[in-house]
């Protein structure tokens, strides 16, 4: 989990020195045990809400980061740059990074059975991603996405060369 929010903490930095944003707004959310919280930055917000046993970050790093985990579910969005990261989880990991100015990434997982289900959705540069486990499938639009399900093998990647998409195994 540490990677994964090192990574997108990472980029979402890279992105906004990229630019050109010489200060940059940050707000960061992090709650368990049936908190929620909400930080409002000017245009920067951040909410992570959970409950008894789920556990949700957010940030919000020139953009809108939101993360709901329930029933286990650990729960990571990221905005910078303009973009909006939401993910909400009641089982495993879902991850939704949205960066650049209105990129949206969203992944939702559903309650299942088998446990360490991942989620993960990236979007950049007014692009759009989406997992969403009751779907069975990965959503993406524009010219930079990514969108993968660990549990059905569902992803697509969409790039300025065109779409390519895999759909769910099962």
């Amino acid at each position: 989990m540490s990677a994964i929010t090192g990574w997108a903490v990472a980029a979402g930095a890279a992105v906004c020195g990229a630019t050109g944003t010489a200060s940059a707004t940050t707000v960061h959310c992090d709650t368990d045990r049936n908190h929620d919280v909400t930080i409002i930055a000017g245009t920067t917000a951040c909410r992570a809400t959970g409950d008894d046993s789920g556990r949700a970050r957010s940030a919000g790093i020139d953009g809108v980061g939101y993360a709901k985990a329930t029933t286990g579910a650990i729960a990571l969005g990221l905005g910078a740059g303009g973009g909006i990261g939401a993910s909400e989880g009641a089982a495993g990991l879902p991850v939704a990074v949205g960066m650049g100015p209105d990129a949206f990434a969203f992944t939702s997982l559903a309650p299942e059975a088998v446990p360490g289900r991942i989620g993960l959705s990236f979007a950049m540069n007014g692009s759009q991603a989406q997992v969403v486990s009751g779907e069975r499938s990965t959503v993406c639009l524009g010219s930079a996405a990514l969108a993968w399900d660990s549990r059905t093998g569902a992803i697509c990647l969409a790039t300025p060369i065109g779409l390519w998409q895999v759909p769910a195994t099962h």
